[in-house]
């Protein structure tokens, strides 16, 4: 069987789609030394850094192949029902695509495409309404022409269900796997101090609910906040004009550290060495920081809503994500209860090792196979 691989979000992207896309490949190629691999990406604009990166998936089985593609273009090509993408396909015989916007509506092959949340269904005001219409309907269209659905966890499955009425026999559902951090900072970033600070990790984007969590924060008795700096590590994200204004507060900003993008010998450095490792979320498809922080024994807080649950186990305390009273609450339990935190350590590096990307290349390997079987 012949495997074509869309890595774009691999090569463009660092956190999110962009590490699960990478890290799926690239652990199907490790497992699989039977079929061959065609692994293309259409970035338009090449760098040092993304063709280093596109290089990490050569193997004896692998076709790397890049196409000068613009994003908007790509959008517009792949849906469209001609099939230009075949030309340069090699006759493969089935598409991986990690994310939605690496279906072609044009090819005749087979196609399993991996959702991994339906945020614009469910919170379209945050991207706008226009924009979220758009990526919604291109989200169902692609779930009518994939062979195969592969949802990263159960409360993604159900989500897609119940909001687009595709056939539940299409789903597998996959859970990512843990990332393995190589190499890790010998210090923390400059002002902090190990075991004194509450760590916050995600995009700048209203979903990730940094503002309820500054809320929170700032209902902690002032020794507290002192004591623990409140740390936000993330990329800018959209509609973050509300969290940059927090950020300003004076009662709150001599207690903050917003890193912005940071390494992943840095993050590394921020899971172990914090207090705890808030990550109050509205809503995730799965939710990758929470069982990188428990990899690292982290003390994981985090919202008892979507699939954060089934992240995190029996190793997180869970809050309402809305109730900011019970963030804070359960951020003053964690800080000073000490017993407590070291029961939810060791049992968040035990859930966090259910979580494996050899595991989910072998159900994703699976899962292609069955479409060209059945085909």
């Amino acid at each position: 069987m012949k495997i074509a691989i869309d890595v774009t979000r691999a090569i463009t992207e660092q956190a999110g789609i962009g590490r699960y896309a990478f890290e799926i490949a690239k652990h199907l190629i490790k497992i699989d030394r039977q079929n061959e691999y065609l692994v293309f990406s259409t970035h338009f604009r090449d760098s040092i850094e993304k063709s280093a990166k596109l290089d990490l998936f050569k193997a004896r089985n692998v076709k790397i192949k890049r196409f000068r593609i613009p994003g908007r273009i790509k959008e517009y090509l792949w849906g469209t029902r001609a099939g230009y993408l075949k030309l340069f396909l090699e006759r493969s015989e089935v598409l991986f695509a990690p994310s939605f916007f690496e279906v072609n509506l044009g090819l005749s092959i087979p196609q399993v495409v991996t959702i991994h949340d339906m945020t614009t269904f469910l919170f379209p005001d945050q991207r706008g309404r226009e924009v979220s219409e758009r990526l919604s309907g291109r989200t169902k269209v692609v779930c009518e022409k994939a062979q195969k659905i592969i949802c990263v966890s159960n409360s993604t499955k159900n989500d897609l269900i119940k909001l687009t009425g595709v056939n539940k026999g299409k789903i597998n559902i996959v859970y990512p796997g843990l990332k393995k951090f190589e190499n890790i900072a010998e210090r923390l970033p400059r002002g902090l101090k190990k075991d004194r600070f509450i760590l916050c990790v995600g995009t700048l984007e209203p979903r990730k609910n940094l503002v309820g969590l500054l809320w929170a924060y700032s209902l902690l008795p002032i020794e507290l906040k002192t004591r623990f700096p409140l740390v936000i590590v993330g990329g800018k994200g959209w509609n973050d004009g509300e969290i940059y204004r927090e950020f300003e507060k004076e009662d709150l900003k001599k207690h903050l550290f917003f890193t912005g993008f940071v390494s992943d010998m840095v993050l590394a450095r921020l899971y172990k060495d914090c207090r705890v490792f808030a990550y109050p979320s509205l809503y995730e498809g799965f939710g990758l920081p929470v069982i990188e922080a428990q990899s690292f024994g982290a003390a994981v807080l985090t919202s008892n809503v979507s699939s954060l649950p089934e992240a995190g186990g029996g190793g997180a305390l869970y809050v309402d994500p809305n109730d900011f009273t019970e963030i804070a609450k359960g951020l003053e339990k964690l800080l000073q209860d000490d017993n407590l935190r070291r029961n939810l350590r060791r049992r968040a590096v035990s859930n966090s090792h259910k979580f494996l990307w050899e595991d989910a290349a072998r159900q994703t390997l699976n899962t292609l196979e069955q479409v060209c079987d059945r085909d």
